[in-house]
Parts: C-alpha cells; sequence; structure tokens
C-alpha cells in the first residue's frame, strides 16, 4: 500500500514539474465511492462563469490499464472533459496516457477541429455518483460556502 501511495506522490510531483511549461494545474483529490484515485484541476473554479466549462482530470491506474494500439502499460491518464451544465452533459477534448516514468505514450485531440455543434461537443450525460458529477457537486459546494 506504501509503495501505491509513493507512486502516486512521484507522479503528482514529476507531473507537475513536467507539464509547467505547458500547463498549470492545481489538483484537487475526489473521493470518489469506488476508492478510484482520482484528481481534477481546480484552478478554473476561482473564475467559473457561465453553464459551460472545461475540466483537466488525472486518474492513476492501479494494476497498470491497457489500450490497443498504445505501447507499454498505462499508469495513468489525463482527460480534458467539456461539461455543459445547462444539459448536465459532457465531452472529451483531450486524452494523454503515461507510463510509470511519466513520460507520454499517447496523445489525442477530439477538439481538433473544435464539434460544429453543441450536440457533438456535448454527447454524454453525467450520471450520479460519476467522477464529473462529483466534480460538479465539490464545485458548487465549494462556491456556495464563499457566497454564505
Amino acid at each position: 500500500m506504501k509503495k501505491i501511495y509513493y507512486l502516486v506522490a512521484v507522479l503528482l510531483t514529476t507531473q507537475s514539474i513536467t507539464f509547467a511549461q505547458e500547463e498549470t494545474h492545481r489538483w484537487k483529490k475526489l473521493d470518489t465511492i469506488t476508492g478510484e484515485q482520482i484528481w481534477f484541476d481546480a484552478s478554473f473554479t476561482d473564475t467559473l462563469k457561465g453553464e459551460k466549462f472545461e475540466v483537466w482530470v488525472l486518474k492513476v491506474h492501479t494494476p497498470p490499464m491497457k489500450s490497443e494500439g498504445v505501447e507499454g502499460d498505462i499508469y495513468r491518464s489525463k482527460i480534458l472533459y467539456a461539461i455543459n451544465l445547462t444539459t448536465v452533459r459532457y465531452g472529451i477534448m483531450k486524452l494523454r496516457y503515461y507510463d510509470v516514468k511519466n513520460i507520454e505514450l499517447y496523445s489525442f485531440n477530439y477538439d481538433t477541429p473544435p464539434p460544429p455543434t453543441d450536440a457533438l461537443r456535448y454527447p454524454y450525460p453525467v450520471l450520479e455518483e460519476s467522477p464529473l458529477y462529483l466534480i460538479i457537486k465539490d464545485i458548487f459546494k465549494v462556491r456556495e460556502k464563499v457566497i454564505k
């Protein structure tokens, strides 16, 4: 168990150094009912306006995941989701897979070119108790405290 926590700490530390030039994240751990190791980038929550936003979600895979077309074991994935609060639907904009040394194994941008309509940009419903549902719940819990 200590090895898993050590691996997560190393990955998060390495990730913040590796992506400092590309992106700046403020990772917040997400408490899931399944016990999955998931974080979301909370840096956008201070400036969130409107009903549409994008959020990066980081997930550690133990045991490592395998995917067709990806050479090597996937120990971590990072996905950029676009969320529409009006329709309570989401879409996947970007996908990144990393190995145990935090080296990118695979990346894909679903938003190039951008989807022409909201129906294509947000095709999936946000299901109750899913990670995205918990992120939305967390965001509004924090905003509610600020308002009070």
